[in-house]
């Protein structure tokens, strides 16, 4: 049997492997996922189902005479990973549990959080004071610990009240149980099978939005601060339900991984020709630790390899007009378990700067733009007269005139686009894929520009740090700078919107950027680091260009061919 430790690393290992930085992570735990899990310790369970032996191995941890004891989950283990994760994992499972339209309250949470660790009663377990004596400090060094990682925390207490702190486990449940049956339901009666990718998946969903009930259909069309995170949880319960075979919504199998990857586009212009190639960009299988993937493209078969957390470097050859028209699978020789390698078959693009170094050229599909970015609207001509729609009625712009991609392709390239307005209610567009892909999110958006950035572990140099805009649809809104060693707030002032400040970070650490107004907020991690923190880089020839038969260009070194 798997004990408590061994529960609680893979739990943390699930929830941030594979994930980009600055992603707001949630515990979103329920029995797929303690099952899908459990699966992979290589063993059975030893007391009927995963979901069981996890309950048990909490309860032996938790529980001492008849009381919930949490003292020894508080602070790290010996390889620095926060002690009460597994617990605060259950927690969740309880609030998963919770019927879709039953009422968020104290005795519908304790009720199920007393059935997993097998106590009587229906209120708050015994041991477990109400207040910060409890479980609240775990949920705080658990959110220390992501943002030293570079990634938001998401979980938070009430506003008061009987929720103050039941709060925290239910804001991390997503999709609770009930809610993944009435999507199997919906994949199996309209028959999906599709190759989609996260964002057209959503689309699709999220027009069958008015079949749901009250919480489901919330998360799909109200709830703008877990927009990204009910987008990506939407997507892996389609993946997992496709890798099944398509089931009925009471057959499933809860060990299933999607057999595919899927990849995005990445942009690389030539500087001296201007010339523009699109390359596959493979996603990281979220929650899994793949140590080898080969691919083979166009008879030529490649190892990926990590670029960074969630993404692996582009594939050598670049995408054809075919390719990007129909979308492609590019076949996975090794792991057995995968399958393809999948371009989707899409509208448009919407292509970002590198937001670990905004200033390097480099343009692809990393995420949805923030407030306040330009990014470039890689799309079908058909799509134009929709563009100028949103144009006509100022919720986008663009300062050029579409460009070609390929001879005679009907793909076009918009450049400096940026979204202008919160006002995307009223507007209707033929491709409604492309409005709830533009429409923003969120209200708010923090952008960081200038200073003097350290490569790959995007931090800032000390006394060269960034310039802090708080980009909003607001005239003003809360700044608060809180230095994370010792929760200091260094500033919590009023500032104007669209309007950059510079700000003097006075020692190396970690600090979190938060950006307030009328409820909704926004985050954003700031590493500073001191110069003896720099190491040499060894020189890596990169972008290899040939001048004539007899010299080549490896950057900014120009050397004679072999």
């Amino acid at each position: 049997m798997a004990n408590y430790t061994d529960w609680n690393q893979a739990l943390i290992d699930y929830f941030i492997k594979g994930t980009p930085h600055g992603t707001k992570i949630y515990l979103s735990v329920d029995e797929d996922v303690i099952e899908r899990i459990g699966y992979h310790f290589g063993h059975l369970p030893t007391s009927g189902t995963w979901v069981d032996d996890f309950c048990t191995a909490v309860r032996r941890k938790v529980i001492f005479e008849g009381q919930v004891n949490l003292q020894h989950l508080k602070g790290r283990d010996s390889q620095g990973l926060p002690k009460g994760v597994a617990f605060l994992c259950a927690t969740i499972l309880a609030a998963s549990q919770m019927a879709q339209e039953e009422k968020i309250s104290e005795t519908n949470y304790f009720k199920r959080l007393q059935e997993i660790l097998a106590l009587p009663g229906f209120a708050r377990p015994l041991g477990m004071k109400f207040g910060n004596e409890a479980e609240e400090p775990l949920w705080r060094e658990w959110n220390r610990w992501l943002m030293e990682r570079r990634f938001l925390p998401s979980a938070q207490r009430g506003r008061g009240g009987s929720t103050t702190y039941i709060n925290y486990p239910i804001s991390q449940s997503l999709l609770r149980r009930t809610d993944k049956d009435k999507l199997r339901k919906l994949f199996q009666e309209k028959q999906w099978q599709a190759e989609w990718d996260a964002q057209t998946l959503f689309a699709h969903v999220r027009r069958e939005a008015g079949g749901f009930g009250i919480h489901l259909k919330d998360l799909l069309t109200e709830n703008k601060q877990r927009h990204e995170a009910i987008v990506e949880a939407l997507h892996q319960v389609y993946e997992q339900w496709k890798a099944q075979g398509c089931p009925t919504a009471d057959k499933n199998n809860y060990y299933s991984w999607s057999r595919h990857l899927f990849c995005g586009l990445y942009r690389a212009e030539d500087p001296f020709l201007g010339q523009v190639d699109y390359y596959l960009y493979p996603k990281q299988q979220r929650g899994r630790s793949l140590e080898s993937v080969e691919v083979k493209q166009r008879d030529n078969t490649q190892s990926l390899r990590e670029e960074r957390p969630g993404w692996y470097f582009p594939l050598e050859y670049s995408v054809n007009a075919n390719e990007l028209e129909n979308g492609a699978k590019y076949q996975i020789i090794f792991p057995d378990d995968l399958n393809y390698l999948i371009l989707p078959a899409r509208d448009f693009w919407i292509l970002i700067p590198d937001p670990e170094n905004p200033d390097s050229g480099a343009y692809a599909s990393w995420e949805a733009p923030s407030l306040g970015t330009q990014f470039i609207l890689l799309c079908k001509q058909e799509l134009l007269s929709d563009i100028q729609r949103l144009q006509d009625e100022h919720l986008l712009k663009s300062s050029c005139t579409p460009q070609p991609i390929f001879n005679n392709s009907g793909w076009v390239e918009l450049q400096q686009c940026m979204v202008v307005s919160q006002a995307w209610d009223g507007v209707f567009i033929k491709n409604q894929t492309l409005k709830y892909a533009l429409q923003p999110s969120v209200k708010l958006s923090i952008s960081l520009s200038g200073g003097l950035r350290v490569p790959k572990i995007g931090a800032w140099l000390l006394n060269h740090s960034p310039q802090i805009t708080i980009f909003g649809f607001y005239s003003t809104a809360e700044l608060k700078v809180t230095r994370l060693s010792d929760n200091q707030t260094l500033l919590e002032s009023s500032q104007t919107t669209n309007t950059s400040i510079t700000l003097d970070f006075a020692h190396p650490g970690d600090y979190l950027i938060e950006a307030i107004f009328a409820g909704e907020s926004s985050q954003r991690l700031v590493k500073i680091v001191d110069w003896n923190y720099l190491e040499i880089e060894k020189y890596v020839h990169r972008e290899v260009m040939p001048i004539n038969s007899v010299y080549h260009i490896f950057g900014s070194v120009i050397e004679q061919s072999c």
